[in-house]
């Protein structure tokens, strides 16, 4: 899986199709004795590869991060498209994480606004609007055509978004780890986003996932709970 930024880089819009499980072929002995007369960084890199190899075949969910860079009149919201997006805990307080490649304007907005906005993604063009070069033509136009609120961080109604999750960041919890951060922040208010005045988007609306290089949808269920 390729990332810029933190996020998933190069993504192609596709026909959306059930996951289907794939078999992963476990790495063969030549590949093991050939790391003998590598170097650590040949080593190291060969790992991360084989890392980045076997992550693309599991199936995450796409999330749209937004902040508002507060020190700079005029700025455009920032945001991004992540696929690790999770829960960190739920009680006593509701925290989530997600994680950031640095240097990231993103992630400067979060430390300046000290808040951020997330929403799950149902929608392959508003995930393909999030991947955008943040210094191309059309960036602060496409930012604010998807972006209702820029303070909250709201997408618009109708853009393709099915929830919200409105955060304060937990900077003492957040960790630089490498050349990324582990961003967490703490819930304080989730819904789901509504299509109009009186029609919320429900849990029957299917998030959008990315595995094995395509966007995808959730298949059914394999097993009764």
């Amino acid at each position: 899986m390729i990332r810029r930024h933190g996020i998933l880089r190069g993504l192609r819009p596709c026909p959306l199709s059930p996951y289907r499980r794939t078999t992963i072929q476990p790495p063969s002995r030549s590949n093991n004795t050939s790391h003998t007369n590598a170097s650590p960084s040949q080593q190291a890199q060969s790992v991360a590869e084989n890392v980045r190899g076997l992550m693309r075949e599991i199936p995450h969910p796409l999330t749209v991060i937004v902040a508002q860079d507060t020190t700079t009149i005029g700025a455009p919201p920032a945001g991004l498209l992540v696929s690790s997006f999770n829960t960190v805990t739920l009680h006593p307080t509701p925290y989530v994480s997600f994680n950031l490649k640095l240097p990231s304007s993103t992630y400067d907005a979060i430390k300046a606004s000290r808040t951020f906005t997330a929403s799950a993604v149902a929608d392959v063009q508003l995930a393909q609007d999030f991947l955008m070069d943040k210094t191309a033509e059309g960036y602060r136009e496409t930012m604010r055509s998807n972006v209702c609120d820029q303070r909250s961080g709201m997408l618009k109604p109708g853009r393709g978004a099915i929830w919200w999750m409105r955060c304060r960041w937990a900077q003492q919890r957040s960790q630089p780890v490498g050349d990324h951060v582990i961003v967490v922040g703490e819930v304080v208010a989730a819904d789901y986003y509504t299509r109009s005045l009186d029609e919320k988007v429900g849990a029957s609306d299917k998030p959008l996932i990315y595995s094995q290089g395509k966007y995808r949808n959730a298949g059914p269920p394999v097993a009764e709970e």
